[in-house]
């Protein structure tokens, strides 16, 4: 018996030296030839990269004005959210395909739209209160600039934190849909960031905000689940739909209307 077990033993830890040295990972672009996950996963951090670096530069730059407080509620807020549209998700893809007359297909348009304006509602109402005995208007608007900047820069390291996080797994677990997620979401969360100056000027000039937001409502109408991802891209609501996409969608929806 003593010997049989060593035997085992030995055999197992011969496989998982097999195993280990094995290329467990890759992708096939012919029938003839792969590449490794070590070869392939450069490109797939390059893309995530600017995520990285805005992520690390935040933190750096901005840590003593981390708002923890107006995070924390818009965080809530986005799962409790997110909670919702998947039960939404789940009760849709039971039932198979979407109804013919549209209308599960109409019910997640209007619970995505409700969830997306309960977000930006309370990030909106959650802003730092003004402190009294502002004198001019000039010193108001930059006071009110300068608070929601350090609450649009926390919730956007969060934003970038949690696409980082959500796409790590996801390109090594599949990396033809990891790839093309992280690469448009890194340039929307990282890199679209206007400088101080420009913020200050379409916060002077109405018609131009007004404009702006316009333009940021439609963007997000053109990308959002419903309209964009299912059924077009996806047959049902998949948990890269729901788990992956729509939380960052939110945050989003946050950072550009809030």
């Amino acid at each position: 018996l003593g010997r049989c077990t060593e035997h085992l033993l030995r055999s197992i830890s011969n496989l998982h030296e097999r195993l280990h040295h094995s290329i467990a990972q890759y992708t096939m672009p012919s029938p003839s030839k792969f590449v490794s996950h070590g070869e392939y996963i450069y490109p797939a951090i390059l893309v995530a990269l600017p995520m990285i670096v805005r992520a690390a530069t935040l933190a750096l730059r901005d840590l003593q004005r981390f708002q923890f407080v107006y995070v924390g509620r818009v965080l809530g807020c986005v799962s409790l959210a997110t909670l919702g549209i998947s039960m939404c998700g789940i009760y849709t893809n039971e039932r198979g395909q979407l109804d013919e007359d549209g209308g599960s297909e109409l019910a997640l348009y209007i619970a995505y739209a409700l969830s997306h304006l309960l977000v930006v509602l309370v990030a909106r109402s959650n802003h730092l209160v003004h402190p009294k005995g502002v004198e001019t208007n000039m010193q108001t608007e930059q006071l009110k600039l300068n608070e929601s900047d350090e609450c649009k820069g926390s919730l956007r390291f969060i934003a970038c934190l949690l696409g980082i996080y959500l796409h790590a797994p996801l390109l090594l677990a599949n990396y033809s849909l990891g790839f093309p997620s992280s690469a448009f979401w890194s340039p929307l969360l990282a890199t679209l960031v206007l400088p101080y100056s420009m913020r200050m000027f379409f916060s002077r000039n109405k018609m131009l905000l007004i404009v702006s937001l316009v333009v940021k409502c439609v963007i997000l109408m053109a990308i959002s689940p419903p309209v964009l991802l299912v059924p077009r891209m996806f047959a049902m609501y998949t948990p890269y739909v729901l788990g992956v996409f729509t939380p960052l969608h939110m945050l989003l929806a946050v950072i550009w209307l809030a």
